[in-house]
């Protein structure tokens, strides 16, 4: 940035002050020579007995703020330039503007630098050091909102990707989520499967055992008949055995047979009980 020399704003200041007040002042030449020298407290002294004798000027404002400039009080120094752009003066006003546009510069607040540099110009257009400043406060703004908008575009392009990435990452918590509830599904219906199987190996073995019993039960069931066939077959063959060694009656001649009951007859003693006559044929019919 290019500003006036101190030394040439003093004298400045002094003729500004001249011109204003149509006479020098004592305070004011001690006070502008004190600021040469570099002695500002000395200086914003005699600037002060300055305004008791004349009264508060918009000049003197100016040139007090030079002083607190130079001591580093920004803000002070802008209080005071701004009541010296109130002067009637062309040259005090544009001077003012000029170093208001100035501290701006420094703050990097360039839309307030350009306005006072314009300002500044509009009151004496040839004011080379603020064309100057004029164009570099228009540059650096320039580039400030070309930087902005880069930033910005950074900014929205990084958004973009940690939206992206947050929505990657939401899309894969989700994905592992399914995954992990399918596994779980898996797991359950595979436990389901097995208990499933094992019921009915269960079942299977039961039923198994049922037949096992059954035909054990009907192994020991055809033993027992086949032990009962068995014996009825021995006791069969027993008693066959018995009547064969029993003797067997043999066919009675029909001879033998009247011989027999003639005999009988002999040894009856009951003569009414007697068939008459001797029974030479078979009865005729059964009565």
């Amino acid at each position: 940035m290019i500003a006036l020399p101190k030394s040439m704003l003093a004298v400045l200041a002094t003729g500004w002050l001249a011109t204003a007040l149509a006479a020098t002042n004592g305070d004011i030449d001690r006070g502008n020579e004190a600021y040469k020298s570099g002695d500002y407290d000395q200086a914003m002294e005699h600037y002060e007995a300055a305004e008791q004798t004349l009264g508060e000027r918009p000049e003197l404002h100016f040139n007090r703020g030079l002083v607190l400039l130079a001591q580093e009080d920004r803000e002070g120094a802008r209080k005071a330039f701004e009541h010296g752009t109130e002067s009637d003066n062309a040259e005090v006003r544009a001077s003012a503007e000029y170093q208001l546009g100035n501290l701006d510069f420094d703050a990097e607040a360039w839309d307030g630098a350009i306005q006072h540099y314009t300002a500044c110009l509009k009151d004496q257009p040839e004011h080379r050091n603020a064309k100057w400043n004029l164009e570099l406060a228009l540059e650096r703004k320039r580039q400030q909102e070309e930087e902005q908008e880069k930033n910005e575009d950074q900014e929205n392009q990084d958004q973009e990707n940690q939206d992206q990435e947050n929505q990657d990452q939401e899309n894969q918590d989700q994905e592992n989520q399914d995954q992990e509830n399918q596994d779980q599904e898996n797991q359950d219906q595979e436990n389901q499967d097995q208990k499933d199987q094992e019921q009915q190996d269960q079942k299977d073995q039961e039923q198994q055992d049922q037949k096992d019993q059954e035909q054990q039960d009907q192994e020991q069931q055809d033993q027992k008949d086949q032990e009962q066939q068995d014996q009825q077959q021995q006791d069969q063959q027993q008693q066959d055995q018995q009547q064969q060694d029993q003797p067997q009656p043999q066919p009675v001649e029909q001879a033998d047979l009247d011989k027999a009951l003639e005999q009988l007859d002999e040894e009856d003693n009951f003569d009414l009980g007697r068939p008459m006559g001797v029974m030479r044929r078979p009865v005729a019919k059964d009565w």
